[in-house]
């Protein structure tokens, strides 16, 4: 008898109505098989074995509980039992009757029986003919090793000897007549029958599911693999882009000073805010696909807030500046535990879009204690957000009013990015804003108790002769950004060594006695040292104390970490004249510069 996932009654084979006749309107198609069973045990003296199949349906058994039959067990199911009948039960034609059952023949699925201990088909039904395309004298001149690969023979045969329990279930692959192979989910109960012990087995074609798996098992290794090349494509290409925006910014930098006429500091200020725009793109576009390629590792660590606060100070207190924006960044004693470089191109973002969008007032980067957090906050005295654009400033392309600064307006990826990023990291982002006075954004930051470690930095050499030029050796493989950073400290009063590699920076100061004030270096070099050893080396031949800026258009975790690491400032490609200028003045001594963009 077979019963539906739902428990109601789906069939039935002549010998069970038989055993059943007593049982009235309970045995009936549709009818709750628990109703069934309480009325047979009452009025017909019939039990029941259950087994139930993959799908959740129950193949039932029923016997007459007081007597024996040459039938003991009526086999009355679509699918295979999971229980096998007592042998004291079955004679010799009980093994007729289940292979010539209608429910065995009929059945849907493939069904044979086999000797366990020759392996021989000794019965096979009409499914197993049709799947598997053998006839069924063929099938009956068999064993169930024929129809395995030889591979799995070995499997096969450990199952036979080693089982203890009746019946196996599990994962095979069969062979079809015309040589195909195929997977399938086999269903066996053992039993014996007068000593002679025998399988009856069930099987379930799965090789759709199979292939579908293994394809889909191939499409998330070819992602993996297109996300890996994403990611060195975009190491790549962020390198590569900005070493040609970083040289036309300084470039842009260098002209700003010799211009004179009013029309020609005009288009200089245009194509400048066209530089930014293209800068800005380029970075967010990068940004946003390593972060949804899945490629930007989160690698928290503590570290104090105040280098935080000091970097972002110098990188935007000249745009500030040129906007007529007072910046004012409040120190902080804090230790924080986050990503450094993923937090601060949060508040990198959100800085920049304070000074796009605020055109008259003042910018306050500060910080306040809350519990066990830091709340890092960013106020402008900017137009402010309508109230109900407050829940789609951080989608992409949202463009806030920009009625006063039109021309660096933006592509409205730059919060998109920030809520992205702190999503990432796991800090919390809220906004606050007062529409015509300013908003407030704010990130908040898990404290550390113990500070981190400090570095020492490389103590600035004071130089006897405080009148003579400034000596900056500059060490950068990139020609055109090298003629730019050579052509603007020039500019600033500064005896340039422009060298293209490190070998080249060690061959022009070996013989010399007078080390270089200052060493400016790309931090990826060509050849095996990067800009970090560079600096290191020179100062160790030279045996002074040496101080070193690194300029970077890499933004790796690993790599920029190392540069954090190293305790000399860093800078990003494509970096402007005015931050370059202020890192070189902290460095050198801003009396020791001559007047230049300011």
């Amino acid at each position: 008898m077979s019963v539906d996932a739902q428990g109601r009654i789906l069939s039935w084979n002549h010998a069970a109505a038989v055993l059943l006749a007593d049982a009235g309107s309970a045995l009936a198609l549709g009818q709750p098989f628990v109703r069934l069973e309480v009325e047979a045990g009452r009025l017909c003296s019939v039990a029941f074995t259950r087994s139930v199949m993959a799908d959740g349906s129950v193949i039932c058994l029923c016997e007459h509980s007081a007597a024996t039959s040459s039938l003991g067990v009526q086999m009355a199911a679509a699918t295979l039992p999971t229980m096998i009948p007592h042998p004291a039960q079955i004679t010799d034609g009980a093994l007729k009757a289940i292979a010539g059952s209608f429910a065995f023949i009929r059945n849907p699925l493939p069904l044979w029986i086999f000797d366990r201990q020759t392996l021989t088909f000794v019965a096979v039904n009409d499914a197993a003919l049709g799947r598997y395309g053998y006839s069924r004298e063929r099938f009956l001149n068999m064993r169930i090793s024929d129809i395995r690969p030889p591979e799995d023979i070995p499997r096969l045969m450990d199952s036979m000897t080693e089982r203890l329990t009746s019946g196996e279930s599990g994962q095979w692959r069969h062979i079809l007549a015309d040589g195909r192979t195929i997977d399938v989910l086999v269903t066996s109960e053992w039993f014996t029958l007068d000593g002679r012990p025998l399988a009856l087995t069930a099987v379930q074609d799965i090789t759709a599911h199979c292939r579908l798996e293994d394809s889909l098992v191939e499409a998330r290794i070819e992602a993996e693999r297109a996300n890996r090349a994403r990611s060195r494509f975009f190491a790549v290409a962020n390198h590569d882009l900005r070493q040609p925006l970083a040289a036309l910014s300084l470039f842009v930098g260098a002209l700003e000073n010799r211009l004179k006429d009013p029309t020609s500091r005009d288009i200089l200020r245009a194509m400048n805010t066209a530089l930014a725009t293209i800068k800005n793109l380029v970075d967010a576009h990068l940004d946003i696909a390593r972060i949804d390629a899945g490629t930007l590792r989160v690698e928290p660590v503590g570290h104090s807030v105040n280098g935080l606060l000091t970097r972002m100070a110098l990188e935007f207190a000249g745009p500030a500046r040129q906007k007529g924006l007072t910046l004012h960044v409040a120190p902080c004693s804090a230790v924080i535990r986050s990503d450094r470089d993923l937090l601060e191109r949060i508040l990198r973002n959100l800085l920049s879009n304070a000074v796009r969008y605020t055109s008259k007032g003042r910018i306050l980067l500060g910080c306040r204690r809350q519990g066990d957090q830091l709340r890092i906050e960013v106020w402008d005295t900017g137009p402010g957000i309508p109230g109900d654009q407050l829940d789609i400033i951080f989608e992409e392309f949202y463009r806030g009013n920009t009625s006063t600064t039109s021309d660096a307006a933006g592509f409205g990826l730059g919060l998109s990015i920030v809520d992205r990023l702190s999503r990432l990291l796991n800090h919390s982002l809220t906004v606050r804003s007062n529409e015509g006075k300013g908003s407030v954004f704010a990130i908040s930051v898990p404290m550390e108790v113990e500070p981190e470690p400090r570095i020492a930095v490389p103590a600035i050499p004071v130089r006897a002769d405080s009148e003579g030029l400034p000596r900056v050796l500059v060490i950068e493989d990139d020609v055109i950004v090298l003629q730019a950073l050579e052509l603007l400290l020039d500019q600033w009063g500064c005896d340039v060594i422009a060298t293209s590699g490190y070998d080249e920076a060690i061959a022009g100061l070996t013989g010399q006695s007078q080390a270089p004030d200052l060493v400016i270096a790309d931090f990826r070099l060509s050849g095996p040292a990067s800009g970090i050893v560079a600096i290191r080396q020179i100062a160790k031949m030279m045996q002074v104390d040496l101080p070193g800026l690194i300029i970077t258009g890499d933004t790796d975790p690993r790599r920029l970490k190392e540069a954090r690491l190293s305790g000399y400032p860093l800078l990003h490609k494509p970096v402007s004249a005015l931050a370059l200028r202020a890192a070189v003045a902290t460095l050198l001594g801003r009396d020791r510069l001559r007047d230049g963009v300011v």
